[in-house]
């Protein structure tokens, strides 16, 4: 199995959906590869927060009102369409009657599950087309808080804080630039109090990115760059969580993503006099 295939089958295997050997190959896959196993603890971690902080709505008593009217109309016409439906099979015993296919699942099967799923199904379209909108933009903040915690935890614990360990910018610059498709700025930020420690390559949002590491006492920040989408508008934001301190900001080429448990006016002091050195270039 490789990664596009192992991307397509993630949601049907984080919803238990698979059968026993695909299950099995994803799994094994997910040993072999760290990007598709960071994405499936990305993934994970998505469906915990939302379930975690989605807002509950009760329906309208109205809206319940014609959901159980709507049944009782389906039970009270049911007996005289089965019996056409009987009648219909002792005439065409040869020719299978016409299925309707909802999300990929026949229709007959749905009815024999019993019409309270159809409703719960059609329920829930109703609820989701209504709060899409607004969990939209929250869900994708939280998931890429989520992965960026995680990558900086991960390059704590597995002591691989660097690929390519330099305090040297024109060291860490040359080699982050042959491994990615754009080029990072690199600044030494040692006579501010944030000497570089090196650089390294990551997977964040679903593409590979530069990842500086900068010392603050006993303290380490990582700072992910990759270029910003056409049409970003430029914006500075922070972000808590899980103890963790959060700055993105974004100017004409890159999104910055700073990332550490210093103090929030640290980072921000870090973030002062990274762009000063990218404006005096």
């Amino acid at each position: 199995m490789n990664c596009e295939e192992a991307t397509k089958l993630m949601d049907g295997y984080l919803d238990g959906e698979l059968d026993p050997i695909t299950s099995e190959k994803i799994e094994q896959h997910l040993r072999d590869c760290r990007k598709c196993e960071e994405a499936y603890e990305a993934h994970t971690a998505l469906t915990h927060a939302i379930s975690r902080g989605a807002p509950y709505y009760k329906a309208p008593i109205e809206l319940r009102q014609r959901v159980h009217s709507s049944l009782r109309d389906e039970v009270a016409d049911k007996p005289a369409r089965t019996v056409l439906r009987r009648s219909q099979l002792l005439v065409r015993t040869k020719q299978p009657e016409p299925r309707t296919v909802l999300f990929g699942t026949p229709w007959n099967w749905l009815s024999l599950a019993g019409l309270g799923l159809a409703a719960a199904v059609i329920f829930a379209a109703i609820i989701f087309s209504n709060l899409a909108p607004v969990l939209r933009r929250p869900g994708a903040d939280q998931f890429l808080a989520t992965q960026l915690i995680a990558s900086h935890v991960r390059s704590l614990m597995a002591n691989h804080l660097t690929d390519v360990p330099s305090s040297d910018q024109h060291t860490v610059k040359p080699w982050l630039d042959a491994k990615l498709d754009f080029a990072a700025p690199v600044v030494d930020l040692s006579g501010e109090g944030f000497p570089l420690i090196g650089g390294r390559l990551d997977y964040l949002d679903n593409h590979p990115v530069a990842a500086l590491i900068y010392q603050r006492r006993k303290h380490f920040i990582n700072l992910f760059i990759w270029p910003t989408a056409a049409g970003t508008t430029e914006t500075k934001k922070t972000m808590t969580r899980q103890g963790y301190h959060l700055l993105h900001w974004v100017d004409p080429d890159f999104n910055y993503w700073a990332v550490s448990d210093v103090s929030d006016s640290e980072l921000q002091t870090f973030n002062q006099h990274f762009e000063g050195q990218i404006l005096h270039r």
